[in-house]
């Protein structure tokens, strides 16, 4: 027998604290009482972790090379999932050449792409989740120590990744921050926009370049951006649903009734409906 000379830190002891709290929270405004909380956990827990052993097949629809790649990575980093990946402008393709012994649990997008994804998996019984890409927390707080009406530009080689810090950053509505663009990663147009803002976010790819034009004075954040926690929370929890309610990898039958199901995650203060963490909106579509 060895003894440890001190018990091993706990990881992360804020972070589950805070879990702790929000859940105890969240159950009392559903009136659940702490028994109530310790055997839903339990019986979710017994479900989910038996329903995931093992990695899932799900397939990752993207307009870019560079879109594939950070949603891959981001879902196998969260999810026991193998991902497959097609372009959007290929995914007619990769959909007439599925195998009848390879079915996908989910299918996985961005919102801008859902409606096209949705209409090129109609019937084929397979779940469509639109993720969201926002910027990281760290960087949210860093922006708001800024000054009263700060101007805050954002710059990516990507487009898309523009996109999302730019929304994101909106969508906190920080009081200090007075207004966001987006410039270019190269040329004239993105030494204006050093010369207009106040501070700079930027992705990985354009840092180097930014950096290069900015003043010492200029504060340039690094953020490549993070998938919306609650969206990955929604995506497992779909995957691991065993019930008829919510389709999975079993092809329809033939002559049988076909559906495609999109589950939307909208990030507090955007399209929320009130509750402030990320409302949900469903949508079902049945085609006989």
């Amino acid at each position: 027998m060895f003894v440890a000379p001190a018990l091993p830190a706990r990881l992360f002891p804020t972070r589950r604290e805070d879990f702790l709290k929000d859940a105890v929270i969240r159950a009392a405004v559903l009136e659940m009482t702490p028994d109530d909380v310790a055997v839903g956990v339990l019986s979710v827990a017994g479900v989910g972790l038996a329903a995931l052993q093992g990695a899932v097949a799900v397939l990752l629809v993207e307009c870019s090379p560079p879109e594939l790649d950070f949603f891959g990575r981001e879902l196998e980093a969260h999810l026991p999932v193998r991902v497959d990946k097609a372009l959007l402008k290929d995914l007619a393709t990769t959909v007439r050449r599925q195998t009848g012994t390879k079915h996908w649990a989910a299918a996985v997008t961005s919102f801008g792409h859902l409606p096209e994804v949705e209409h090129r998996l109609n019937g084929l019984g397979v779940p469509v989740v639109a993720l969201l890409a926002e910027v990281h927390l760290e960087t949210l707080h860093r922006l708001a120590q800024l000054p009263s009406g700060t101007r805050v530009g954002v710059v990516s080689t990507e487009r898309e990744t523009a996109h999302n810090l730019e929304h994101s950053i909106a969508n906190a509505a920080l009081p200090n921050i007075a207004r966001v663009e987006v410039g270019p990663a190269e040329g004239p147009a993105l030494g204006r926009l050093v010369r207009r803002v106040h501070a700079i976010v930027c992705s990985t790819s354009a840092a180097a370049r930014v950096r290069g034009l900015v003043g010492s004075t200029v504060p340039v954040i690094v953020d490549d951006r993070a998938l919306n926690q609650r969206a990955i929370q929604m995506l497992g929890a779909i995957l691991a649903q065993q019930d008829g309610d919510h389709p999975t990898a079993t092809p329809p039958s033939p002559g049988g009734a076909r559906s495609s199901c999109a589950v939307q995650a909208f990030p507090a203060g955007s399209h929320s409906r009130g509750d402030g963490d990320g409302a949900v909106r469903r949508r079902r579509a049945v085609t006989r």
